[in-house]
């Protein structure tokens, strides 16, 4: 199925990659708790396969000014791709602008509010709760993915900041099922207007895919993406500077859209041809569907890395650059800016 989406964020029309085998059905319901200015965006879509039985959640987290009426126009298509390839996909609308939301720090607490509202009422979705959750974002949705798997991986994360009274027991054991987070063009998460608690933000076993693209010149500070995957200890880690691909790239084309399907699938289910299609090199895997950046390219690691993925079985592809899969540094960016680190090295 191809389909075509209309942004607000650029007025502009795209086609965009292709779906999952499902066919796939929405609805919004409220979500009490929420964040939000205007009531009626205190909500959640909800898109999952048009079949019989049930199937795996996988959380989706929106950008700054992504929430709210602009969802529809910027990120369903988005949305019901994902659901396409056999997710329970819940987003919530609320946090329409970062400033309802702390500048965005709050975000994360939106998509624990709606992931703890449906496991209290279970048959609302055809979840199926016996398997682990995944999670994906994009921009503010992808810092807010982020902070998600670094709560889950170091529970003194946030300890220190006005947001710890607001992460409830229910949240935390939630939050012990994610195993697959993707960060779609991320915000900087060492800078501190954006991460409230960097000295603890450490993702230590929580597999993250982070995506970004060489256009993406006039949202993210150059060469954040990289630094955000640096910041990354998890053993299990994947980068993608994707060759032409703006920040707008999720809201319009969504190329990506499959791989972070796949990414899900494998780490969250298990899925060994989904691995396939993230680490391998045969037909339809990321390395032979996405243009990767050439070297010199803008947002490349270290002016030469466009695709990188660690395993914990101690491989890298390409094997060249494994030593980019090392520990993560997240003390050399304790004190940051965006604006002061935007130097590749």
């Amino acid at each position: 199925m191809r389909r075509f989406v209309f942004s607000p964020m650029c007025l502009a029309f795209a086609a965009y990659a292709e779906d999952g085998q499902y066919e796939v059905r929405c609805n919004t319901l409220p979500v009490p708790g929420l964040t939000a200015f205007v009531p009626l965006f205190r909500t959640a879509r909800i898109c999952y396969p048009k079949a019989e039985g049930t199937f795996p959640l996988h959380l989706f987290a929106h950008g700054d000014w992504g929430g709210g009426a602009f969802f529809w126009l910027g990120y369903s298509g988005l949305q019901e791709q994902l659901a396409s390839y056999g997710f329970v996909v819940p987003a919530y609308l609320s946090c329409w602008f970062d400033i309802e939301c702390s500048n965005g720090q709050a975000s994360f607490l939106e998509a624990l509010k709606t992931l703890t509202f449906l496991e209290r009422h279970p048959n609302i979705a055809p979840v199926d709760w016996t398997k682990p959750y995944s999670a994906s974002g994009h921009s503010t949705g992808g810092r807010a993915v982020l902070m998600l798997a670094a709560l889950r991986d170091n529970p003194a994360f946030l300890d220190n900041t006005t947001f710890a009274s607001e992460v409830t027991p229910d949240m935390r054991t939630a939050l012990v099922k994610l195993k697959a987070a993707i960060a779609d063009h991320p915000d900087p998460m060492y800078d501190e207007k954006q991460n409230p608690d960097i000295p603890n933000f450490r993702i230590t076993e929580t597999p993250v895919f982070v995506i970004t693209g060489s256009a993406d010149y006039w949202i993210e500070p150059q060469g954040s993406a990289w630094r955000d995957f640096q910041m990354i200890s998890s053993p299990d880690k994947v980068f993608i500077n994707v060759h032409g691909a703006g920040h707008l790239e999720p809201n319009l084309y969504h190329s990506e859209g499959p791989f972070v399907a796949f990414f899900a699938r494998a780490f969250a289910l298990g899925d060994v041809a989904a691995r396939a299609k993230i680490y391998g090199e045969g037909a339809g895997s990321l390395q032979r569907t996405l243009e990767l950046a050439q070297p010199g390219d803008y947002n490349s690691g270290t002016d030469e890395v466009a695709f990188l993925a660690c395993s914990r079985d101690k491989t890298a592809v390409p094997q060249i650059f494994a030593s980019y899969c090392d520990q993560g540094k997240v003390d050399e960016f304790v004190g940051s800016t965006s604006e002061e680190v935007i130097i590749l090295e």
